[in-house]
């Protein structure tokens, strides 16, 4: 427990009271809430604490060493409140059909935090931060095979070029492939501090190189569409969705998926023959932005945003 005293200590969850504010707790009705990132438990267990002892709260995390902590914190949190709890070792790509197995058809309610925890940034046996020398992994689920050792090794220049120009826009993007390409013919990149040594000249561009390998090694952009997509069939009527992002693809994705579920119509045909019908309707114009107390506090907060949608129908 004092291990995980120093864990919390470090982690500062982003929008954490936008959130837990947000959430509305029926005492008529059964809460079935979804974490679909656990991450570190803030939000969690902030909400839990909102919940009757005949709701449901159920949380997923492709990271097993990030369930096994929260798992022991949050059910010290749930003794007196009596939850019921479902912890899922799964990427929320897998929401749908892990739900099912637990019998669980409709939600009303759930969030995604987007942003890696502190453990992951860090802790350099979580293979993350260039700032701190490990394995080149960057897998938040390791059952999966591919590494971002393997995508460094393997990818031919066109394609690094492509995903750091994808993903972040990355000026410096073909003079670095071509580098990475060069220099794996003489040595293997195994670590953090291998990829991170030879992107020295360009010391803006680290951050992005790294995070966009990770946004490759993990397909971070497909797994949330087709899990956000899924949320949204799950909720129920009058029931919400809320996403918290750092990143721009990730926010557009969010947007475009709301913006698609507000609409009749999705096609460009002159007489509709999509027959969709709108499910959405977006409760802020606007992202809800972190406030200037709360950047002052933890400046990785300073690019999240924060949209939320209710089911209509």
């Amino acid at each position: 427990m004092d291990n995980i005293k120093e864990i919390e200590k470090k982690h500062i969850s982003v929008l954490l009271n936008e959130l837990v504010e947000a959430i509305e707790i029926k005492n008529d009705k059964k809460n079935i809430i979804v974490d679909a990132t656990l991450g570190m438990w803030w939000h969690a267990s902030k909400i839990i604490e909102k919940m009757n002892t005949w709701d449901t709260f159920i949380w997923f995390d492709a990271d097993i060493k990030n369930l096994d902590l929260a798992r022991i914190r949050l059910e010290e949190i749930n003794k007196n409140k009596k939850v019921n709890l479902y912890l899922i070792n799964s990427n929320f790509w897998n929401l749908k059909e892990e739900l099912e197995k637990i019998w669980i058809k409709e939600i009303t309610w759930i969030y995604y935090d987007l942003w890696l925890s502190s453990l992951h940034l860090d802790e350099a046996d979580r293979w993350f931060s260039f700032m701190l020398n490990g394995p080149l992994d960057m897998r938040l689920d390791k059952t999966r095979w591919r590494t971002a050792a393997d995508i460094v090794n393997s990818y031919k220049d066109s394609e690094l070029r492509d995903i750091f120009l994808k993903y972040w826009e990355e000026p410096q993007s073909n003079k670095i492939a071509k580098n990475i390409v060069e220099l794996r013919r003489k040595k293997r990149f195994e670590t953090t501090s291998d990829l991170s040594e030879i992107i020295t000249w360009w010391p803006k561009a680290k951050s992005r190189i790294f995070q966009a390998i990770r946004i490759e090694v993990n397909w971070e952009l497909e797994m949330l569409e087709k899990s956000l997509k899924d949320s949204i069939e799950l909720l129920k009527k009058d029931w919400t969705v809320f996403v918290i992002s750092f990143h721009s693809l990730e926010d557009r994705i969010t947007k475009n998926i709301f913006r698609d579920e507000t609409r009749d119509c999705i096609c460009d045909d002159i007489i509709c023959s999509c027959g969709h019908k709108k499910s959405l309707k977006v409760l802020s114009k606007k992202p809800i932005l972190p406030t200037d107390e709360e950047i002052k506090m933890n400046s990785r907060s300073r690019s999240a945003k924060a949209r939320v949608a209710k089911k209509i129908i």
